[in-house]
Protein backbone atom coordinates (compact mmCIF):
# COMPACT_ATOMS: atom_id res chain seq x y z
CA UNK A 1 0.00 0.00 0.00
CA UNK A 2 1.32 3.60 -1.03
CA UNK A 3 0.94 5.96 1.59
CA UNK A 4 1.26 10.28 1.78
CA UNK A 5 1.26 11.93 5.36
CA UNK A 6 0.65 15.42 4.57
CA UNK A 7 0.21 18.50 6.96
CA UNK A 8 -0.35 22.13 7.01
CA UNK A 9 1.46 23.24 10.42
CA UNK A 10 1.97 26.91 11.83
CA UNK A 11 3.94 26.07 14.61
CA UNK A 12 5.68 22.97 14.50
CA UNK A 13 3.41 20.52 16.05
CA UNK A 14 1.53 19.01 13.54
CA UNK A 15 4.43 18.73 11.41
CA UNK A 16 6.22 16.98 14.19
CA UNK A 17 2.96 14.15 14.44
CA UNK A 18 3.26 13.95 10.69
CA UNK A 19 7.11 12.82 10.68
CA UNK A 20 6.52 10.54 13.33
CA UNK A 21 3.44 8.48 10.95
CA UNK A 22 5.67 8.96 8.43
CA UNK A 23 8.33 7.14 10.39
CA UNK A 24 5.83 4.49 11.23
CA UNK A 25 4.32 3.58 8.04
CA UNK A 26 7.16 4.29 5.88
CA UNK A 27 5.25 6.93 4.20
CA UNK A 28 5.46 9.99 1.84
CA UNK A 29 5.59 13.03 3.31
CA UNK A 30 4.39 16.19 2.59
CA UNK A 31 3.42 19.61 3.10
CA UNK A 32 0.18 20.18 1.77
CA UNK A 33 0.92 23.25 -0.30
CA UNK A 34 3.35 20.91 -1.98
CA UNK A 35 0.71 18.67 -3.42
CA UNK A 36 -0.91 19.01 -6.48
CA UNK A 37 -2.30 15.21 -6.97
CA UNK A 38 -2.60 11.89 -5.17
CA UNK A 39 -4.02 9.60 -7.25
CA UNK A 40 -0.65 7.33 -6.93
CA UNK A 41 -1.73 6.91 -3.01
CA UNK A 42 -3.53 4.07 -2.09
CA UNK A 43 -4.21 5.89 1.21
CA UNK A 44 -3.50 9.59 2.28
CA UNK A 45 -3.18 10.81 6.02
CA UNK A 46 -3.97 14.49 6.76
CA UNK A 47 -3.16 16.55 9.59
CA UNK A 48 -4.05 20.22 10.18
CA UNK A 49 -4.00 22.57 12.97
CA UNK A 50 -6.62 23.88 14.95
CA UNK A 51 -8.11 27.80 14.62
CA UNK A 52 -11.44 28.38 16.30
CA UNK A 53 -12.32 24.90 16.11
CA UNK A 54 -11.50 23.96 12.35
CA UNK A 55 -9.03 21.98 11.07
CA UNK A 56 -6.65 24.24 8.78
CA UNK A 57 -6.25 22.79 5.31
CA UNK A 58 -8.86 20.26 5.70
CA UNK A 59 -10.85 21.70 2.42
CA UNK A 60 -8.01 21.18 0.29
CA UNK A 61 -6.97 17.57 0.68
CA UNK A 62 -11.02 16.39 0.06
CA UNK A 63 -10.70 18.50 -3.19
CA UNK A 64 -7.73 16.00 -4.04
CA UNK A 65 -10.34 13.29 -3.78
CA UNK A 66 -8.10 10.93 -2.44
CA UNK A 67 -8.59 7.06 -2.58
CA UNK A 68 -8.82 6.75 1.25
CA UNK A 69 -8.45 9.22 3.66
CA UNK A 70 -7.68 9.62 7.75
CA UNK A 71 -7.61 12.55 9.17
CA UNK A 72 -5.55 14.05 12.32
CA UNK A 73 -6.05 17.40 14.20
CA UNK A 74 -3.43 19.29 16.41
CA UNK A 75 -4.56 22.01 19.02
CA UNK A 76 -2.99 23.46 22.14
CA UNK A 77 -6.41 22.09 24.20
CA UNK A 78 -5.70 19.05 26.10
CA UNK A 79 -7.54 15.57 24.41
CA UNK A 80 -9.71 15.28 27.26
CA UNK A 81 -10.74 19.36 27.08
CA UNK A 82 -12.08 18.52 23.15
CA UNK A 83 -15.38 18.01 22.39
CA UNK A 84 -14.71 15.69 19.52
CA UNK A 85 -18.25 15.05 18.00
CA UNK A 86 -18.12 18.51 17.84
CA UNK A 87 -15.40 18.76 16.16
CA UNK A 88 -16.22 15.97 13.73
CA UNK A 89 -19.31 17.68 12.82
CA UNK A 90 -18.36 21.20 12.36
CA UNK A 91 -15.44 20.09 9.89
CA UNK A 92 -17.85 18.14 7.99
CA UNK A 93 -15.97 14.75 8.38
CA UNK A 94 -18.38 12.45 8.13
CA UNK A 95 -17.41 9.06 8.21
CA UNK A 96 -13.47 9.74 7.79
CA UNK A 97 -11.43 8.25 10.15
CA UNK A 98 -10.32 11.03 12.72
CA UNK A 99 -7.67 11.68 15.87
CA UNK A 100 -6.85 14.47 17.78
CA UNK A 101 -3.54 15.27 19.15
CA UNK A 102 -2.43 17.81 21.83
CA UNK A 103 0.14 20.03 20.60
CA UNK A 104 1.41 23.31 22.51
CA UNK A 105 2.44 26.83 21.78
CA UNK A 106 5.06 28.66 20.05
CA UNK A 107 4.37 32.19 20.46
CA UNK A 108 7.83 33.01 18.11
CA UNK A 109 5.86 31.30 15.06
CA UNK A 110 2.51 32.34 15.92
CA UNK A 111 2.24 35.92 14.96
CA UNK A 112 1.19 38.59 16.39
CA UNK A 113 -2.68 38.28 15.89
CA UNK A 114 -2.42 34.64 17.23
CA UNK A 115 -0.22 35.89 20.10
CA UNK A 116 -3.12 38.48 20.75
CA UNK A 117 -5.71 36.03 20.53
CA UNK A 118 -4.16 33.90 23.04
CA UNK A 119 -3.63 36.74 25.37
CA UNK A 120 -7.15 38.12 24.91
CA UNK A 121 -8.80 34.77 26.05
CA UNK A 122 -6.43 33.31 28.51
CA UNK A 123 -5.83 37.05 29.99
CA UNK A 124 -1.93 36.80 29.85
CA UNK A 125 0.85 36.23 27.05
CA UNK A 126 1.10 32.67 25.49
CA UNK A 127 4.64 30.93 26.81
CA UNK A 128 6.24 28.35 24.30
CA UNK A 129 5.24 24.55 25.71
CA UNK A 130 5.00 21.30 24.64
CA UNK A 131 2.65 18.47 24.66
CA UNK A 132 3.54 16.41 21.90
CA UNK A 133 3.68 12.72 22.86
CA UNK A 134 4.92 9.74 20.09
CA UNK A 135 2.69 7.45 21.75
CA UNK A 136 -0.69 9.30 20.92
CA UNK A 137 -0.26 8.08 17.12
CA UNK A 138 -0.61 4.68 18.27
CA UNK A 139 -4.64 3.89 17.86
CA UNK A 140 -4.05 6.12 13.97
CA UNK A 141 -0.69 3.34 13.54
CA UNK A 142 -2.90 0.38 14.52
CA UNK A 143 -6.10 1.51 12.37
CA UNK A 144 -3.47 1.65 9.18
CA UNK A 145 -1.99 -1.82 9.58
CA UNK A 146 -4.82 -3.13 10.11
CA UNK A 147 -5.88 -2.31 6.41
Amino acid sequence: MKILVSYKSKTGFTKRYAEWISEELEADLTDVKDIKDVSEYDLVIYGGWILGGLINGFNDIKKLDPKDLIIFAVGSTAVKDVDIKKMINENNVGDIPFFYYHGGFNPQKMGFVGRTMVKMVTKEAPTYHDHTNKEAIKDLIKLVKSK
